[in-house]
């Protein structure tokens, strides 16, 4: 298998930039709005935080002012330094200090589970309406202060129905509304075929993207599947990239086999969907799974677990095939299926683009857009 001629056309930043909706140039707001305050406290850089990046950054274009309030010295507020209108805070990571930075803003947007707490906080001084964005959908410990910030929230956003189900579930009287996360718009940023892996011309590429932990990711089925497939399918290569407290552990279980390799972690994620022909995602749980969604607009045929959100976005034998998770034996089954059938592959590639399509930036910050909105004019209202 090769990449597909587009997935390497042309070099862009590797950073998500701002797109319309609609193509053209990005819309501006129509008339002054308020300024939006963001809040994400999250230690590293991850696909919350991607997304958070994404939906600033487009905002930005919008004409939005805007203030982030991120964790000191951390990834997310480096990437999004320089947008247009945008203020950024750098905060220890506690919510008081969040909130406290929050001050003087319109409207705050809690990105992550520290976050919730701090928007609590200024809601209950009646300073600013609160909007949360909910994105795991596994079952958190109870607490009565984290009932309370959900109640308390003017709208509580999940990123998938079944995000939104358990949310429900867990905090009855709440109902959820549901934004998918977005595609990060790589594939214009996408560089020249395989130029990450050259010694890797000629055989297959099986890839995955993300945090190395067996637990969320599943990574460990992988290295299963690979030694299984490792005889009978030498042409495969799986190859990982990604950093994580599983890192030892996976790396000692691959040890011997010549068909896994580490990437380590990478900035330029584009540059190795650009090099994958499959793509796998043997998540335990997952709320959505923005991975896929990347994978999805360099037309990847996906491997992915049924659990949680992903099937909502993947669909069993169109444009991916689904099996259990910790079940290498499924995962092998699954990726020589595609290996034998070019013509489900070629199918799934063209349903993937398609798909990737309805998951842009600009149509997820329509939907953000909208409810900042609403909430501003309920406000303004007397």
């Amino acid at each position: 298998m090769t990449p597909t001629p587009d997935a390497a056309s042309s070099r862009a930043p590797r950073d998500p930039s701002p797109s319309s909706a609609h193509a053209g140039e990005p819309r501006a707001a129509t008339h002054a709005p308020s300024r939006i305050c963001h809040i994400n406290l999250a230690p590293g850089f991850r696909g919350g935080e991607r997304q958070t990046q994404l939906l600033v950054a487009e905002l930005a274009a919008r004409g939005w002012p805007q203030r982030l309030v991120a964790r000191k010295g951390r990834a997310l507020a480096r990437r999004c330094a320089g947008l247009p209108g945008l203020e950024i805070a750098e905060v220890p990571p506690n919510p008081l200090s969040a909130a406290l930075a929050a001050r003087g803003c319109a409207l705050v947007h809690a990105h992550e589970a520290r976050a919730v707490y701090s928007g609590w906080l200024l809601r209950r001084a009646n300073v600013m309406p609160f909007v949360m964005t909910r994105r795991l959908h596994h079952a958190e410990n109870r607490s009565r202060a984290r009932a309370w910030a959900y109640r308390s929230a003017d709208c509580v956003i999940a990123i998938s129905a079944w995000v939104a189900r358990t949310v429900e579930a867990r905090h009855p009287g709440v109902a959820c509304r549901v934004v998918p996360d977005a595609q990060a718009g790589l594939l214009n940023g996408a560089g020249a075929a395989r130029r990450v892996l050259p010694d890797l011309e000629g055989r297959t590429i099986v890839g995955h993207l993300g945090e190395l932990d067996h637990s969320h990711k599943g990574q460990g089925t992988i290295i299963q599947a690979a030694r299984a497939l490792e005889a009978s399918r030498p042409e495969l290569v799986f190859v990982l990239a990604g950093e994580g407290r599983d890192a030892g552990r996976f790396r000692a279980q691959a040890a011997g086999l010549r068909n896994v390799r580490f990437a380590g972690f990478v900035e330029n994620v584009e540059d190795y969907l650009a090099a994958f022909d499959l793509f796998v995602y043997p998540s335990l749980h997952e709320g959505l799974g923005s991975a896929l969604l990347d994978a999805m607009a360099f037309g990847l045929p996906i491997v992915a677990s049924r659990v949680g959100g992903i099937p909502e976005i993947v669909e069993d034998g169109v444009n991916g095939l689904l099996v259990t998770p910790e079940r290498p034996d499924e995962l092998a089954s699954a990726l020589v299926r595609l290996l034998d059938d070019p013509a489900l592959c070629a199918s799934m590639s063209r349903a993937n683009r398609a798909r990737a399509a309805d998951f842009t930036a600009a149509r997820m910050t329509d939907a953000y857009e909208a409810i900042y909105r609403s909430l501003l004019d309920s406000r303004a209202t007397p």
